[in-house]
């Protein structure tokens, strides 16, 4: 495999030359960071960490390492001269971690780029955006200039962030005695709080907007509601954060903006650690709190990853063992098989799952001897 690492002059003569017609730029980062600032031009890879787990460091499906078609169509047919591909900060291609997804990424790249160069941007993001800000895009902040101004952006947003939705009825519901679930609204609720005796607050939410977040012991978990969102990254810490409140004789509120798919997430991975369950009884117990629960298809799929973590180091559990299959070459197969492979084999009919439109149509659901996923009629909100 012939992999070379370039500078960010170097990067920087690529742009200008191609203008990004001849070349790739390839972003190995996480879509959070991503989003919030990269390189003019570049494409984030999709990988969460189940098919970081599926490919053991070696490959992963073109579509998503390569996520726009033209984009991969063009590699394919050797349109493009060079691929850049570039992770936080690592300073050369060689030191990259086995199991990283910026080294998928390189392996991926080598095997599918037929005469392109493939190159690795020595320092990373970090170092590039620091030298040549003004090639990338970043989100914009408002910067507060006065009390007043803070005052006035923030009534801007209530209304937005903490509107009752029709589809979000009752209070916040308790899955264990300490541990209740529920959206940015019963957050917002001061009388909700004050009733349970609310004293922590757990956002895992895009958004850090909380009134009198002064008042409770509380912790934001920023992550994004899509397929591309890795949330299993957060377990550990949303799961020591809510132990210490339970330790300390409190009890949290652990909510995202509507209360469906990524606070429900992080309840059934809690639940799953501290009880010792299966996902499909740890999303019963949610689903029979809170009926509207629907963790969007990506979190499944890492909440399975964590379900093997779980039970391989639980006494009197077996874990399922992985099948020793090389990664599979197309994104359908990919998922099905990983999802479909653990939900077969089990007595699962009640739970109700909400599956992103890209994903429902490749998925088995009428082959004889597959449970049919039966789909929500609300969908995973951001």
């Amino acid at each position: 495999m012939k992999v070379s690492s370039i500078d960010c002059r170097r990067l920087r003569k690529i742009m200008r030359k191609d203008g990004g017609g001849g070349f790739l730029l390839v972003d190995c980062r996480p879509y959070f960071d991503f989003t919030h600032s990269h390189i003019a031009g570049s494409l984030n890879v999709h990988l969460n960490s189940v098919v970081v787990r599926r490919c053991r460091g070696g490959l992963a499906p073109p579509q998503l390492v390569v996520p726009d078609e033209r984009a991969l169509l063009r590699l394919r047919e050797g349109g493009v001269s060079a691929v850049v591909a570039l992770d936080d900060r690592t300073a050369h291609w060689q030191k990259l971690k086995k199991d990283s997804i910026a080294q998928i990424v390189v392996n991926t790249l080598s095997h599918l780029a037929g005469g392109a160069n493939i190159c690795f941007l020595k320092g990373g993001y970090e170092n590039f955006q620091s030298n040549y800000p003004e090639l990338c895009t970043e989100v914009k902040t408002v910067v507060q200039s006065d009390p007043e101004t803070e005052k006035r952006a923030i009534r801007r947003c209530e209304p937005l962030s903490f509107h009752k939705p029709d589809y979000d009825q009752g209070k916040p519901v308790e899955i264990l005695p300490f541990l209740y679930l529920g959206s940015a609204y019963h957050a917002s609720r001061q009388d909700y709080l004050s009733d349970l005796r609310i004293t922590a607050l757990l956002n895992v939410s895009r958004r850090e907007l909380q009134p009198a977040k002064d008042h409770y012991d509380y912790k934001w978990i920023p992550v994004e509601d899509n397929h591309m969102a890795d949330i299993s990254s957060h377990f550990q810490e949303a799961i020591e954060f809510i132990d210490h409140v339970k330790q300390s004789g409190g009890k949290v509120l652990v909510h995202c903006e509507a209360g469906i798919s990524r606070s429900p997430t992080i309840c059934m991975a809690y639940i799953m650690r501290t009880q010792r369950l299966q996902l499909d009884e740890a999303f019963d117990i949610i689903k029979q709190r809170r009926a509207l629960v629907s963790p969007n298809f990506s979190f499944m799929g890492q909440l399975l990853q964590f379900e093997s973590e779980v039970l391989s180091s639980a006494p009197g559990h077996v874990a399922t063992p992985e099948p020793a299959t090389p990664c599979a070459r197309e994104s359908a197969s990919f998922f099905t098989s990983e999802f479909t492979s653990t939900f077969t084999t089990k007595n699962f009919e009640p739970s109700v799952f909400s599956l992103p439109t890209s994903f429902l149509a490749p998925l088995p659901l009428q082959t004889p001897g597959h449970r049919q996923f039966k789909l929500s009629p609300i969908t995973a909100l951001p």
